[in-house]
């Protein structure tokens, strides 16, 4: 990831969390994405919201598909609770932003926490690793 998309991504968790002291508990969460047969996504964004409280956490997703979330900061985890999420996928290497000739690399349903079908249940014990499946666009 470029230190830009870092930025993009960090930036709004720094200014939750300097927001106010009425922080909720976070716990640490890990995981993975990968298509149905294994291959991890190599890299992008995830974004889950808590169902409860509707607080947002977000993660990148590395180029081995593992990924840390961060509600407050970069990786501080996310609320107890069941969260829906929304995965956007990086763009192809050597892309060019505006010719908006890239192929979608996942299905469009997995973009919209809506849509997704993918949800994790963040537990206060301690035990949120998450495998998340998800499918190639059609060609």
């Amino acid at each position: 990831m470029t230190r830009l998309t870092r930025l993009l991504l960090i930036g709004p968790l720094a200014l939750v969390a300097s927001c106010g002291s009425d922080r909720l508990v976070t716990y640490e969460v890990t995981g993975k994405v990968v298509f149905s047969d294994g291959t991890p996504l190599p890299g992008g964004w995830i974004v889950c919201e808590s169902v409860e409280h509707g607080l947002a956490a977000r993660g990148i997703i590395e180029t081995d598909g593992s990924c840390r979330l961060g509600t407050y900061e970069a990786t501080d985890g996310a609320v107890a609770g069941r969260h829906l999420l929304a995965i956007t996928p990086a763009p192809p290497p050597g892309y060019d932003p505006d010719s908006g000739d890239a192929a979608p690399l996942i299905d469009s349903r997995f973009t919209h926490m809506d849509t997704s079908g993918l949800e994790i249940e963040v537990r206060p014990d301690g035990r949120n690793y998450f495998e998340l499946i998800v499918e190639h666009a059609a060609p």
